[in-house]
C-alpha cells in the first residue's frame, strides 16, 4: 500500500486559482523558428523550438461573460480565456472547448484560443510567419486535420504545418535509441496502447480505451456527492481535481486492499480527512453575567411597552364608554320612531338599546379589569429577582449530601438506558433497510400474506387484528425518539454536566467536538477506487476492458519474439499516468501475463 496517509492528519484544500498568462514581447531574431502547440483536451502548451520549457500553459476552454447583463442595452461580450477565468466553477456550464473528447470539431472555439496563443507571444501581425508544429489525436479522422488545416493557411497564412502525436513525442524523447516498446498513453478522455515497432507506432494493432483522467474526476465528484449530500454544492469538479492529483494511487491487488478497509484499525489509520471551507459562526465574547443583565433589561423594556399599551388601551376605552353612555342618554329623549333615535343607534353600531346596554356593561366589565392589571403592575416590587435556574425533575435533585454519589449513578443509569433504546432503534431502522437480515425478511413475510388475501374492499384498520399485524411489521423498526424522552435525556444531561461533566466528555467522544468536523469529507476505499476505473472500466459504466486485459490483447496479435520485444520496453505517458502505483500495477500484471523467467521493462515518462 502507498504511503500516502498519516494519522491524524487533516488536509486542506488549496482551491488555488489561475493568475493570468504574461504578454511576451515578440524578438526579432525569432523570426522563421518553429512554434510548437501541444494542442491537449485538458491543457494546451505553447512555445518556441529553442525554449526549454513552454512560455505559455493554459487551460484549452474560453467562457463569453455578458457585461450589464439584465440592462434594457445591449449587453458588452467579453471572451474569458482559460486562465483569465478567476473562478472556472461560476462559468462551468459555460465553458467552450474545441475538442469532443480528444478530436478537435470546435474549429470557431480554436479559432479563439489560437488568437489567445498568439496574441501573448507577442505576435501582432496578420500573417504568422513561423512554421507551426502542432499535435493531435492518435489516428485523427483525416476531416479534422483538414479543417485545421484550412484555419492555419487561409486565417494565419502560415508557411507551414507539421502534425503529430504528443504520446508518440514523449516516447521518443524518453527512449531515443529504443525503437521497439509498447506505449500506454493515458490522457484526459482517452487512454491509446500502441505497440511500436522500427520506431513507428503500428496504428493496424493499436487499441483506444474511452477511460482518462477527466473520467476519473467525474466519477469522484459525483461520487463525493451522493456520499456527502450534505456537502453537495461544496464537492465541486475543481476541488475532485485536486483531490485525485494529491489523495488517489493505484493499488497492486485491488481486491486485496479492499478488503483490508474492513478492518476498523485500518480504516483510522489510513482514513484522510479533507477539511471543506465554511465560515466559523461568530463566537460571542458577552459574559454570562452580560448576558443576564441584557435579559434583565429586555424584560424591563418589555414590561414598560406593556404598560404604555395597556395605558392607551384603557383611554380609548374610558373615552367610549363616555360616549356610549351620551347616547344612551340622549336616547330616553327620543321616541322610537323619531330620525334622531335611529342614527343614535347607528352612531353606536348597535340595533336596539337592549343590545347597547350589554355594549355599555361588557366594556366597563374590561375597564375594570385593564386597572386591577395596571394596579398590580405598579404594585409589584421593582427590584428583579434573579432567574431560578429550570428545574430539572423533582427526583433530579440530591436532597442530602450524603446521597449525592449514589443520585449520581442513578442518573448515569438513567442515561445509559435511554442511550441503549435509542441506539437499538438505530440498529433496527439499520437492519429494515438491508434485504437479507431477519427483520427485513420477517416484515416482507407478513406484508406479502396482507397481499395474498382476497379482499374485495379495502377495509383494512377496521379491525383490531389488523392494528395487531400493524404493530408487528413496525415493532421497533423505523420508530423515531419520542420528544419525552428527548426531554428526559435533556434533564438527564443537564444534572450530568453539574455535578459529573466528565462522564458526558467519556461517553460523547463520537459526536463533533467543533464545527469543522462537521464539514469534512472522510476518504477511504476511493483512495483506490478512482485509479481501478483505467484497470475496470466497467465500473464506470463502459462496456471495454481496462489497460491490462488490452495490453494481453495487443500482444496477442503478434508472435513471440515481437511479444518479447514490445513488453521489453513497456512506456507510461500522460497526465494521468502520474498516478502513484502505477508503475508497480504495470509490473504485478505482466508478470501474470508473461511466461515463466520471462524479461519485461516498465518505464514512466520524466
Amino acid at each position: 500500500m502507498a504511503d500516502t496517509a498519516a494519522t491524524g492528519l487533516i488536509y486542506e484544500l488549496k482551491d488555488a486559482r489561475p493568475s493570468p498568462d504574461p504578454i511576451h514581447d515578440y524578438n526579432p531574431d525569432l523570426t522563421g523558428v518553429p512554434l510548437i502547440i501541444d494542442n491537449g483536451s485538458y491543457n494546451c502548451r505553447v512555445g518556441w523550438a529553442t525554449d526549454k520549457e513552454p512560455r505559455i500553459i493554459f487551460r484549452n476552454c474560453y467562457a463569453k461573460h455578458r457585461k450589464d447583463r439584465g440592462k434594457k442595452i445591449a449587453a458588452e461580450t467579453e471572451i474569458l480565456v482559460a486562465n483569465d477565468i478567476t473562478n472556472i466553477e461560476a462559468v462551468r456550464f459555460q465553458l467552450k472547448s474545441p475538442h469532443d473528447e480528444n478530436v478537435i470539431t470546435h474549429f470557431e472555439a480554436q479559432e479563439t484560443l489560437l488568437d489567445y496563443t498568439f496574441s501573448h507571444l507577442g505576435i501582432n501581425t496578420p500573417q504568422v510567419e513561423h512554421p507551426i508544429v502542432l499535435t493531435e489525436a492518435f489516428c485523427n479522422p483525416n476531416y479534422s486535420r483538414q479543417l485545421m488545416s484550412e484555419l492555419m493557411f487561409e486565417c494565419y497564412q502560415v508557411p507551414s504545418v507539421s502534425y503529430c502525436v504528443d504520446g508518440l513525442l514523449s516516447y521518443h524523447r524518453n527512449n531515443p535509441k529504443r525503437h521497439d516498446g509498447l506505449l500506454i498513453n493515458i490522457g484526459n478522455y482517452t487512454t491509446h496502447i500502441m505497440p511500436i515497432l522500427e520506431g513507428y507506432a503500428d496504428a493496424m494493432n493499436s487499441r483506444r480505451i474511452r477511460m482518462g483522467g477527466a473520467h476519473l474526476t467525474k466519477f469522484l465528484w459525483r461520487w463525493l456527492q451522493l456520499r456527502f449530500p450534505q456537502h453537495l454544492n461544496a464537492i465541486t469538479l475543481s476541488r475532485a481535481e485536486e483531490i485525485i492529483h494529491n489523495h488517489m494511487y493505484i493499488a497492486e491487488d485491488y481486491m486485496d486492499a479492499i478488503s483490508k478497509w474492513t478492518d476498523v484499525n485500518f480504516y483510522e489509520k489510513y482514513v484522510q480527512k479533507i477539511q471543506l471551507p465554511f465560515v466559523a459562526a461568530p463566537v460571542s465574547t458577552v459574559s454570562v453575567e452580560q448576558q443576564r443583565e441584557r435579559r434583565k433589561e429586555a424584560a424591563k423594556r418589555l414590561v414598560e411597552l406593556n404598560a404604555r399599551k395597556r395605558e392607551e388601551k384603557l383611554l380609548e376605552d374610558e373615552a367610549e364608554l363616555k360616549h356610549l353612555m351620551e347616547l344612551e342618554e340622549a336616547l330616553e329623549e327620543f321616541t322610537p320612531d323619531e330620525p334622531e333615535y335611529q342614527h343614535a343607534l347607528e352612531e353606536a353600531e348597535v340595533s336596539s338599546p337592549q343590545e347597547l346596554s350589554k355594549k355599555i356593561t361588557n366594556l366597563q366589565q374590561r375597564i375594570e379589569k385593564t386597572r386591577q392589571k395596571m394596579l398590580q403592575a405598579s404594585s409589584a416590587t421593582t427590584e428583579e429577582e434573579e432567574p431560578r435556574p429550570k428545574k430539572l425533575c423533582e427526583d433530579l435533585s440530591p436532597k442530602k449530601r450524603a446521597d449525592m454519589e449514589q443520585w449520581v449513578e442513578g442518573v448515569k443509569q438513567q442515561w445509559r438506558e435511554i442511550q441503549a433504546r435509542r441506539s437499538a432503534r438505530r440498529q433496527k431502522r439499520q437492519e429494515m433497510a438491508k434485504r437479507r437480515t431477519a427483520a427485513s425478511q420477517e416484515r416482507m413475510r407478513i406484508i406479502s400474506q396482507l397481499a395474498r388475501r382476497e379482499k374485495k374492499d379495502d377495509n383494512f384498520g377496521m379491525r383490531d387484528e389488523d392494528w395487531d399485524v400493524y404493530k408487528a411489521i413496525n415493532k421497533e423498526g423505523g420508530g423515531s425518539d419520542s420528544e419525552e424522552e428527548n426531554e428526559k435525556l435533556q434533564e438527564l444531561e443537564s444534572a450530568l454536566r453539574q455535578h459529573s461533566p466528565e462522564f458526558l466528555g467519556d461517553n460523547t467522544s463520537n459526536k463533533p467536538t467543533s464545527i469543522a468536523e462537521n464539514y469534512q469529507i472522510h476518504l477511504s476505499t476511493e483512495q483506490i477506487r478512482i485509479g481501478e476505473l483505467l484497470f475496470q472500466p466497467y465500473m464506470y459504466g463502459l462496456e471495454q476492458g481496462g489497460i491490462t486485459a488490452t495490453i494481453q490483447y495487443v500482444l496477442g496479435l503478434y508472435d513471440a519474439k515481437t511479444q518479447s520485444k514490445l513488453v521489453g520496453n513497456v512506456f507510461l505517458t500522460g497526465g494521468s499516468a502520474s498516478l502513484p502505483g502505477l508503475k508497480a500495477r504495470i509490473e504485478k500484471d505482466l508478470l501474470a501475463m508473461r511466461p515463466f523467467q520471462s524479461h519485461f521493462s516498465v518505464k514512466l515518462a520524466k
